[in-house]
């Protein structure tokens, strides 16, 4: 093998050791951005998947108090959306449940009347893989939802 030649090999190799670090950089930040669309978009989904249960099962009928939130069919869909959302059911993770009127006044969360509104809030924590997104990405994500009791 001629000098010449080596001398090009040992100049591919640097330039693409020059290049290989800022591609795997924004790579890591594509993946971070697509895990953050994707949880911002589960987050509100379940947000208002667990705003429709509550509204047609506001609470546990077989309770002799009525809280919101408590029905058996909340509890199921609460349990799927823990298995769909990442970071749901996990520390630093929320799901509230207040009795509102349509300009979102809070009301008792006992026995929300027909005509009332149900808000479901729903919050997990979120953290960048790409160490200099972490500045950018906000540490939470959160939805709520307000939708009307029949």
């Amino acid at each position: 093998m001629s000098a010449q030649r080596r001398r090009d090999r040992g100049q591919a190799l640097v330039e693409f050791s020059l290049v290989l670090i800022p591609f795997l950089w924004i790579l890591m930040g594509i993946v971070d951005l697509g895990r953050g669309i994707y949880t911002y978009n589960a987050v509100g989904q379940a947000a208002r998947e667990l705003g429709r249960a509550t509204s047609v099962h506001t609470c546990d009928t077989s309770s002799p108090t009525c809280t919101l939130g408590t029905s058996p069919e909340t509890a199921k869909v609460l349990g799927t959306q823990q298995k769909l959302v990442p970071g749901l059911g996990g520390a630093g993770s929320s799901v509230s449940y207040a009795c509102t009127t349509v300009t979102d006044v809070a009301l008792s969360n006992v026995d929300c009347p027909s005509g009332a509104y149900v808000r479901v809030t729903v919050t997990v924590p979120f953290s960048a893989v790409t160490p200099f997104l972490g500045g950018f990405l906000p540490g939470s994500l959160s939805s709520a939802t307000h939708i009307q009791v029949p």
